[in-house]
């Protein structure tokens, strides 16, 4: 038998083009503490999600452009950055946004002894730019009818969305709306969570509003299947063969209310003018201002001011007219005398 020589298996080395050199290990830098900063105050201050998302957007923009830590910030720094806001054509409402997402930041700053008390706030010399007066956006009475009657025409969807639409004339929110679950119902009181941080309200519909709403119950329960009706599931679902059976999203419920407004002729119409109708309904039938916010979920009284501004202009102009011999039953008693 030969013996074959097998020669040693070699060992590779690699060697790097640029010489060899090695790398310079990479320094992690520390987390910016303003960011931490911003976390701790959206926990502690318990907004709601979509608020939380809004607030943590404007305030790491803020980050994003000021190089300083927050008790260095200056008066100057926040009138700058108004400025930067304006000249990328934000709009006065979004540029207000940001000046009063950056308030309430240092409001708690302070409070949480996050920023020197007897130091003036950077936020405390800067005014909100004017916002011009937006009109009143609750539907008038011959749009509601031309709604009415386009619930009226035979869909698919035509139950559920009378149901929908009863909803929503009671003030809701559409991700109130949306987010509602059966059980949220027991035949009489609505209990709706708040979408603006102001936990539970407990809403109860009209006689008009139940019939709507246990009708489409009644449909549901005749469907079965997808559409059983249980405690746990979503109040209002889709239909569109793609998403059967599932929660009508945020999404879904505007696009809705959208069609539907086509179908009526009405122009504008978006879930969010019912909760302004709502609110001016509200306000006509004298209810309490406080009672009011309570159905609607309101905190402040400038923001509810928002939804009733319609029918205190329309009253103040009743009170003339009546003060000076010109109200509708003047102008009745002229009638009957002609």
């Amino acid at each position: 038998m030969n013996d074959s020589f097998i020669p040693p298996i070699l060992p590779i080395v690699i060697v790097p083009l640029q010489g060899g050199k090695a790398e310079k290990p990479k320094i992690e830098q520390p987390p910016d503490l303003r960011n931490w900063q911003i976390e701790e105050f959206l926990r502690q201050t318990g907004k709601a999600e979509n608020t939380q998302r809004a607030y943590r957007g404007q305030l790491q923009r803020f980050v994003a452009w000021c190089n300083k830590s927050w008790t260095e910030v200056t008066p100057s720094d926040i009138g700058k950055f108004r400025r930067e806001l304006k000249g990328k054509g934000l709009k006065v409402t979004s540029v207000n946004h940001a000046l009063n997402t950056l308030r309430s930041f240092y409001t708690w700053l302070r409070k949480s002894n996050g920023y020197p008390l007897n130091q003036p706030l950077p936020t405390d010399a800067i005014d909100l730019e004017r916002e011009p007066e937006l009109p009143a956006a609750h539907l008038e009475a011959d749009d509601l009818e031309r709604i009415g009657q386009a619930l009226e025409l035979p869909s698919l969807t035509q139950i559920r969305d009378r149901a929908i639409v009863a909803v929503l004339s009671h003030g809701l929110r559409a991700s109130e709306a949306s987010a509602l679950n059966v059980g949220h119902w027991n035949g009489k009181i609505l209990t709706v969570s708040r979408s603006k941080g102001q936990n539970v309200s407990e809403l109860p519909l009209s006689r008009e509003a139940r019939k709507h709403l246990e009708a489409y119950l009644d449909w549901r329960r005749q469907q079965g299947g997808l559409f059983e009706v249980t405690p746990e599931s979503a109040m209002f679902l889709a239909q569109d063969p793609k998403s059967i059976g599932l929660r009508l999203g945020y999404q879904g419920l505007h696009r809705m209310v959208k069609k539907l407004g086509t179908t009526a002729g009405v122009e504008g119409v978006h879930a969010h003018r019912f909760r302004h109708s709502f609110g001016t309904e509200v306000t006509k039938r004298g209810v309490d201002p406080l009672f009011g916010k309570e159905l609607m979920g309101i905190k402040s009284d400038r923001v509810f001011q928002r939804y009733t501004k319609g029918i205190f202009k329309k009253a103040a102009g009743d009170a003339y007219l009546r003060a000076i011999g010109e109200g509708s039953e003047n102008e009745e008693e002229e009638g009957n005398s002609d």
